[in-house]
């Protein structure tokens, strides 16, 4: 399938798609028209019911950092789509790192989800 159909095929965009195939993340080849081909796996045939779960959790030191914070989050959920993991929670967490004491990374560690 083309480029540009995996990556609405994931719902990323196709930037984050041409990055993939850049840096060698996708089995795929280019013709010499420039037009990106990717192969299917079986992975990608099977059902999303089979494939593994994941939790977003990402962290900043302070409030300043917030905008930091949701570029996080969104570049680790392109990627966990990108590997066909399905996000059962997102979790935003500001605290500073000399405090070990994350009650929200905690949590998702307890979780049995």
């Amino acid at each position: 399938m083309k480029l540009s159909t995996y990556a609405k095929k994931l719902g990323i965009t196709y930037r984050t798609a041409w990055s993939m195939f850049k840096h060698g993340d996708l089995k795929a080849y280019q013709l010499p028209s420039g037009t990106i081909i990717i192969e299917e796996t079986e992975k990608d045939k099977s059902s999303p019911a089979t494939q593994g779960k994941a939790a977003i959790y990402t962290r900043v030191s302070t409030n300043k950092q917030k905008k930091d914070l949701d570029k996080q989050a969104e570049r680790l959920t392109n990627y966990a789509i990108a590997k066909g993991y399905q996000i059962y929670k997102i979790i935003k967490e500001i605290g500073s790192g000399l405090n070990d004491n994350r009650r929200q990374l905690n949590s998702i560690l307890k979780s049995e989800e």
